[in-house]
């Protein structure tokens, strides 16, 4: 068997090549397969709470507080707060035209129609997010 040299230029054993000694090594990790009939809904719960898939584990399994929120929100998430801005724009746009523009009654309950509408749009949206209107 031919030796192998370490950077530093000593020898290295066979148990020691291959990457981790005994006391380095780590724990073996610990997986969950769930039941084929619940799979999608597991995944489907993962992704609408933002977290990783370990700290949803974590947090189901011994109901504690999460350790934060996943880096991104899920894209639902993301869509509906963006959207959310933007009935907000058309909210202040209405309320600038109706405020502005010396409309006759049919254009302002028109206007006013709009606006009402957009409150609804908006009340959705931040239930959507878990959130007052």
């Amino acid at each position: 068997m031919r030796a192998r040299f370490a950077r530093g230029g000593g020898r290295i054993g066979a148990a020691i090549c291959f990457g981790m000694t005994e006391r380095s090594r780590r724990d073996a990790p610990i997986s969950y397969r769930p039941p084929e009939a619940l799979r999608e809904e597991f995944h489907a719960r993962v992704a609408r709470s933002g977290l990783s898939l370990n700290a949803f584990i974590t947090q189901s399994v011994f109901a504690d507080d999460a350790p934060r929120q996943a880096r991104r929100a899920p894209v639902e998430q993301q869509e509906i707060a963006r959207l959310l801005a933007e009935t907000a724009r058309l909210h202040d746009r209405l309320h600038d035209c109706l405020g502005a523009v010396g409309v006759d009654g049919l254009d302002a309950a028109l206007l006013a129609d709009a606006m009402r509408d957009l409150r609804d749009i908006r009340a959705a949206c931040l239930s959507a997010l878990g959130r007052k209107p």
